[in-house]
């Protein structure tokens, strides 16, 4: 084999690994953001340096105009909002130690690269200790000691735009995300959905997956900074989670309702709704209209609401007292059932997934749901014994 015959045959033999060593070190394992998301970002980084540098200009504090860092802290707060570097006191925190590093690396060391790399390196100690990690605000003592002379004026000038710079950029960051991208900022869990029970029981549905102490344990096996608040990566999970039983089951409302529904009208009386009730034992009725269109929906808990809260042993006669009818033409209490039934009755459509239906009788504490149907006539009933059923019956036949 000739002498340019084996450089050859060697670099065609390690080709295949290098490319694969390329590509697994510049490949991104990071979700893009949609389009809708960069030209946000993109109008949030326009509106904010215009507003900020013209408001500086304007009206000067210490020096005249941004500063370089607020640059890069612009792509955090307007590209990654929701990130724990992006939260207020990651910003503010961050700034505040860079400032006073690049002011005490100044006045100590006389050397301007050994004093960079002290600043530096004591900001990101103290981002990590107080739990403020902003990356640009290393950028700020490294401005600082590169860019200011050692003078008590340059660096109180120096110090007092940037501490002007950070203070703003956070006032436009919450104006511009909330009101102008209608994203929120500081991004921060919701309150935990209440009981609608008014016990201390935390919902069904968070009985079991993610808590806390799950967070807990992962974060520190992982023993490194996790660029996602805890909140926000439960609710991943949760959504996750809900679209992979929906790949798996396939299952919607269309699917899983009682079709052959008892109906009642606006004008039924109380008596014969209560005698459809107790026959076909249920504990509610669709109320519709002459096309088969929802009006609303009586239940037990509608019945009873109109007794008033009646001792247990005079429950009986007020109920009889309720469903008789009354002659005549007025009358001092409900006859029909629209004078008792609920008007805002949470609805399902047939097509949509059993997994947002799982959520909805969970929070809003209801066991009835009409499912309508495109033209929006109800076209069935779903009760969580319907949904229990159904999934026992999916994983039965999915277990071996």
């Amino acid at each position: 084999m000739g002498r340019l015959q084996r450089p050859v045959v060697a670099l065609i033999v390690v080709m295949p690994d290098l490319k694969r060593a390329l590509r697994a070190f510049f490949d991104i394992d990071a979700q893009p953001l949609s389009a809708g998301e960069r030209w946000r970002s993109t109008l949030g980084a326009l509106v904010f340096v215009a507003v900020a540098g013209f408001l500086l200009h304007g009206f000067p504090v210490g020096l005249n105009g941004l500063v370089a860092p607020v640059g890069a802290s612009t792509v955090i707060l307007f590209a990654l909002p929701h990130s724990p570097v992006a939260a207020p006191w990651s910003v503010l925190g961050s700034y505040l130690f860079g400032t006073a590093c690049g002011v005490v690396a100044l006045l100590l060391v006389p050397s301007p690269p050994l004093a960079a790399a002290l600043a530096v390196a004591a900001t990101v100690w103290l981002m990590a200790r107080y739990n403020c990690i902003h990356p640009p605000g290393g950028a700020v003592p490294l401005m600082m000691v590169l860019a200011a002379p050692p003078t008590a004026d340059a660096l109180q000038r120096l110090s007092l735009a940037v501490m002007a710079n950070v203070l703003l950029m956070l006032l436009l960051a919450v104006l511009i995300n909330n009101l102008l991208l209608r994203r929120r900022y500081p991004w921060h869990a919701g309150p935990a959905a209440q009981n609608p029970h008014l016990t201390r029981d935390v919902l069904p549905e968070q009985r079991i997956g993610l808590t806390h102490e799950d967070l807990e344990y992962a974060f520190k096996a992982r023993d490194a900074f996790v660029d996602v608040q805890e909140g926000e990566l439960v609710e991943l999970y949760n959504l996750a989670v809900d679209h992979a039983f929906e790949r798996h089951t396939s299952l919607t409302c269309g699917d899983v309702m009682s079709r052959d529904l008892i109906t009642v009208s606006f004008s039924t009386g109380l008596d014969e709704a209560w005698a459809e009730l107790s026959l076909h034992r249920i504990r509610a009725l669709p109320v519709v209209d002459g096309f088969g269109r929802l009006l609303g929906i009586v239940t037990l808990t509608d019945f009873l609401r109109e007794l008033d809260h009646p001792p247990l042993p005079a429950l009986g006669v007020r109920l009889r007292d309720l469903l008789r009818r009354t002659p005549g033409t007025h009358s001092e209490k409900a006859e029909v059932v629209g004078q008792i039934m609920t008007r805002a009755v949470v609805t399902a459509h047939v097509d949509m997934p059993i997994t947002s239906l799982v959520h909805t009788l969970a929070e809003k504490a209801v066991h009835h749901i009409p499912v309508l149907d495109d033209t929006q006539r109800v076209a069935g009933i779903v009760t969580p014994s319907d949904i229990n059923a159904a999934l026992y019956k999916q994983l039965a036949l999915r277990t071996p």
